[in-house]
């Protein structure tokens, strides 16, 4: 370790317990030959009197010298012009925010309401950047009423972690049942009666990830970035490029309405819905979420829907199986009413 030197390009502070770090290194343990090393060690432009008889006081007069608050401000400054890019890889958010943390302590920033802004102010918002609007939004209803530099900065990295597992448009997502595993699946095979379309069923992961895959599309052109609760959204099976159907003029194999893909561009609206296990207004990964069919009703309450509406179909899957040749299936269907556990599905 080289000697600290001081010319006013750090904190007093810092640079003391960076000579004390040098002393106990090199085994000197006086604070007098302490004091010394420091004082000596001052750049000569920066006048220090000669009655300095402990460390404390050392660190009170360079203190008030004009060079640390020419100091401070340079620090306040690149707080000020400072931009968070979250698109950078590897460890970019912890360096970013122990940046910031250190530069706040240089310059003396413990206001919890002044830290929030300045941190607000580093949200980078442009046509580049078009997700920091939202993640800026977030942060603020984070850190409300929050008074600890900790939690502050822990909720800033949280929002960007966050913003990472929401669901958005055009993802290709996997749906699994809660209650029994599986996953919602296709293929090309079809039903034997009913619609006699392709099959919809709850499925085992296996390595023909395209039968259990899903591209989430939307139902309406304004809909172009994250899923919202209460959005509409249509299902595309990936091994089969057809679109995920409730038919209502056809019963399943044991007696519910129907699930069906088909090729012929119908599709059924499905209405994301919140659960009781979630905290946010948007789809998250791993969120445990209801689908209800959307396709003639636009009243959104949330899960105390119109129950008796004709139309309303929730996306549901149970225990009842059915055989089509050699091979047996776990029903996928459509049920009017409330919601069930039956019902609950996990985003992955």
């Amino acid at each position: 370790m080289e000697i600290p030197k001081y010319n006013g390009t750090c904190h007093p502070n810092e640079y003391v317990k960076q000579m004390r770090a040098y002393c106990k290194i090199n085994r000197i343990t006086s604070e007098l030959d302490i004091l010394e090393l420091c004082i000596l060690m001052i750049n000569s432009s920066i006048y220090i009197p000669e009655d300095i008889y402990n460390l404390d006081k050392l660190i009170k007069v360079l203190s008030s010298h004009p060079t640390f608050s020419i100091f401070k401000d340079s620090c306040k400054k690149k707080l000020q012009v400072m931009k968070y890019i979250p698109e950078k890889e590897g460890n970019y958010t912890a360096t970013f925010l122990a940046d910031f943390r250190s530069l706040c302590n240089d310059a003396e920033i413990y206001d919890h309401k002044e830290i929030k802004n300045l941190l607000f102010n580093t949200y980078y918002s442009s046509n580049e950047f078009p997700r920091n609007e939202f993640s800026r939004n977030e942060f603020l209803k984070s850190v409300n009423g929050v008074n600890s530099k900790d939690k502050i900065f822990k909720a800033f990295s949280d929002v960007f972690f966050d913003e990472l597992k929401v669901v958005k448009y055009g993802s290709l997502i996997t749906l699994r049942h809660v209650l029994t595993g599986k996953y919602l699946s296709s293929c090309k095979m079809k039903y034997e009666t009913g619609s006699k379309q392709q099959l919809v069923f709850a499925g085992e992961r296996t390595n023909e990830k395209s039968k259990f895959s899903w591209l989430l599309n939307s139902c309406n052109s304004y809909q172009t970035d994250k899923i919202f609760y209460g959005d509409d959204i249509y299902l595309t099976n990936k091994a089969t490029g057809h679109e995920l159907y409730i038919e209502r003029f056809y019963k399943s194999p044991t007696g519910f309405t129907e699930v069906h893909c088909r090729s012929d561009y119908y599709y059924s609206a499905l209405r994301c819905n919140t659960t009781k296990h979630n905290n946010t207004p948007y789809v998250k990964t791993g969120d445990i979420i209801t689908l209800r069919s959307s396709d003639f009703s636009s009243d959104y309450s949330n899960e105390t829907e119109n129950f008796d509406y004709p139309d309303n179909y929730i996306l549901s899957s149970h225990n009842s199986r059915f055989g089509i040749g050699n091979r047996t299936f776990q029903e996928v269907v459509g049920h009017k009413g409330r919601f069930t556990e039956n019902d609950e599905v996990f985003y992955i």
